[in-house]
């Protein structure tokens, strides 16, 4: 299976500014939506896996680089890859494509999690080593295959 996944959406008026752009923190939205894709996507789905174990993905780093606008209806590929994984943290890119032309990026951006369980910071490879061997092997192909 491939590391990558692709989550689609319409950019809508209410995600965006006075301006009739995409306001910048809806974006990080749009990034956690594409992750649980990602998770969906490789058999640990958020809502089936994750939450009935008390299990998260709190959010340490997010940062977003804007390189195109966009505008209420326009239609969006978000892809999202696994950039690395430790037993205590995880690392997420992201690639907004350009809606005029579906090989540019109009976005780029990352995201760093730490594991909690129950509200307190775990070690993923003792708590649920399973989930901890398929993130490994999920890296595993994109270095093989390279990042974005």
């Amino acid at each position: 299976m491939e590391n990558k996944s692709r989550w689609h959406s319409q950019v809508r008026w209410a995600e965006c500014d006075a301006a009739g752009i995409i306001y910048h923190a809806r974006v990080f939205d749009w990034f956690s939506e594409a992750r649980i894709q990602w998770l969906r996507d490789h058999d640990m789905d958020y809502y089936d896996v994750w939450r009935p174990h008390g299990l998260e993905m709190l959010v340490k780093v997010a940062d977003a680089h804007f390189h195109h606008s966009l505008r209420p209806g326009d239609v969006i590929d978000l892809d999202v890859e696994l950039a690395w994984i430790t037993p205590t943290r995880a690392s997420f890119c992201y690639r907004v494509l350009a809606p005029h032309n579906p090989t540019l990026a109009a976005i780029e951006g990352h995201t760093e999690h730490s594991f909690v369980v129950d509200g307190r910071a775990k070690r993923l490879d003792r708590v649920f080593p399973e989930l901890f061997r398929e993130f490994q092997r999920c890296v595993g192909e994109s270095i093989d295959k390279g990042m974005f």
